[in-house]
């Protein structure tokens, strides 16, 4: 784990010379505070993994918003679930939210025979929540390079019989770093956690894996015309210790509940998201995860209502 930690650390530092050798060629940073924060969510939103721009408030204060989600995957195939979400922001630096998924519908995979022999069933279960998220966030913008970091926390409100939970309290430490370059922004993330379900919260996979974990990312932001944004990212999910507890509602071979290598809960692969405001108040989401060592697609889309308007903010 030390070895991963110093690894994580020598990344960070590279990308921060990397930021300066280029400064010289970057955007100044706007004057005002109200605009630093309008061009950070401009280029990327703070919380794409979250969902769009405005969930969390770019001005000093409270907002609320609601998310329905239909998806598929290949694994479990389709499933709805719904998301509220609760953010406030104290200043142009810190914000907390908290959101907790409902499944409306899901289709799960059930042991009905034994742990030693088991026998999986496909069955569909409705009204199932998942594990709320609490969230603490950080915005730092030098003249460099932007920084969001987050640390999370998961509470066992969800299901974890069916799968929708971990069982137990997680957390997460996020760093994400950019450097914005007109409407493109270059990003990276390093975090370090005990659970795949607070790294990308936005998709709902098949599973959850509960261990002290790794976690990657590298790809780019970018804004489209009529405030559309797509982030694309390759990723990494590495585990760091071979006690792993594992869950599961998918099916093939992250078929257990205790791990004992490191094998059945690594992934990676390529994750990609499309934002496209339709009101001020309204965000139709387009998202799409692709998992190379699982084999397994996701696929799908979410509309996101606010009750404070990202227009009334700007």
């Amino acid at each position: 784990m030390d070895s991963v930690r110093r690894q994580m650390l020598r990344l960070a530092a590279l990308l921060v010379i990397a930021l300066s050798a280029t400064g010289a060629a970057g955007q100044a940073p706007p004057s005002s505070d109200m605009e630093l924060l309008n061009a950070l969510s401009a280029a990327a939103p703070d919380t794409p993994d979250l969902g769009p721009l405005g969930i969390i408030p770019l001005q000093r204060g409270f907002n609320a918003s609601f998310m329905t989600t239909s998806q598929h995957d290949a694994a479990s195939e389709w499933s709805w679930l719904v998301t509220p979400v609760i953010a406030y922001r104290f200043n142009r630096h810190f914000s907390l939210d908290a959101s907790t998924p409902l499944y409306l519908y899901i289709g799960i995979f059930q042991n009905v025979g034994t742990s030693a022999r088991p026998v999986y069933n496909y069955s569909i279960d409705h009204a199932l929540w998942g594990d709320t998220q609490l969230s603490l966030r950080h915005n730092w913008s030098p003249r460099l390079f932007d920084y969001s970091g987050s640390v999370s926390l998961g509470v066992p409100s969800g299901n974890d019989a069916r799968g929708l939970g971990a069982g137990q309290v997680t957390y997460d430490f996020n760093n994400h770093f950019e450097r914005r370059f007109w409407r493109l922004s270059p990003e990276i993330e390093l975090g370090e956690g005990n659970t795949s379900t607070l790294v990308d919260p936005r998709i709902r996979k098949s599973y959850v894996s509960v261990g002290p974990m790794a976690h990657f990312q590298a790809g780019f932001g970018f804004l489209l015309p009529h405030g559309m944004v797509l982030d694309a990212q390759v990723y990494e999910q590495l585990p760091l210790a071979k006690d792993l507890v594992y869950s599961t509602t998918g099916k093939g071979k992250k078929k257990v509940t205790t791990a004992t290598n490191i094998g059945p809960a690594e992934d990676n692969g390529l994750l990609s998201s499309l934002d496209i405001p339709m009101s001020p108040h309204l965000t139709l989401s387009g998202f799409y995860n692709r998992s190379i060592r699982d084999g397994d697609d996701l696929t799908g889309f979410s509309i996101t209502y606010l009750l404070r308007a990202v227009s009334s903010e700007k």
